[in-house]
């Protein structure tokens, strides 16, 4: 199931990332209008689309290992949800840009990194 729903949105990224972002920014921003992406989000944003596809559909073994690294990242996005925001923020937009992230998405990028965890801890437990 993993796998269908990161085609499906993968898919979007590679095909329509300026959607895609900006309809994350809309959930996720207070203040939207006023931010302004990097010159290099929308072809990142496809070039991640692409790399996630081939990792997940190249073999079983790749994909095995896109869980396991889902888990460095949700250690890091569960444990410092603050600094991964943030941090992510002053890649994606400009030192113009002051974004306003909505009450929910501190505790939001905690959710997501426990689940990332819980994948990789899935897919550690089914190797041994």
């Amino acid at each position: 199931m993993l796998r269908t729903i990161l085609t499906a949105v993968c898919t979007l990224e590679v095909v329509a990332p300026k959607t895609l972002v900006a309809a994350a920014e809309r959930l996720a921003l207070d203040n939207p209008e006023e931010c302004d992406w990097r010159s290099w989000v929308l072809p990142g944003a496809r070039l991640e689309g692409l790399l996630i596809l081939w990792s997940m559909w190249r073999s079983d073994a790749s994909y095995a290992s896109f869980k396991r690294f889902l888990g460095v990242i949700g250690v890091l996005a569960l444990l410092y949800p603050r600094a991964y925001v943030d941090y992510g923020s002053s890649l994606a937009y400009t030192s113009d840009s002051t974004p306003e992230w909505k009450p929910w998405v501190y505790t939001g990028t905690r959710i997501v990194g426990l689940l990332y965890v819980l994948i990789a801890v899935g897919e550690l437990r089914r190797g041994s």
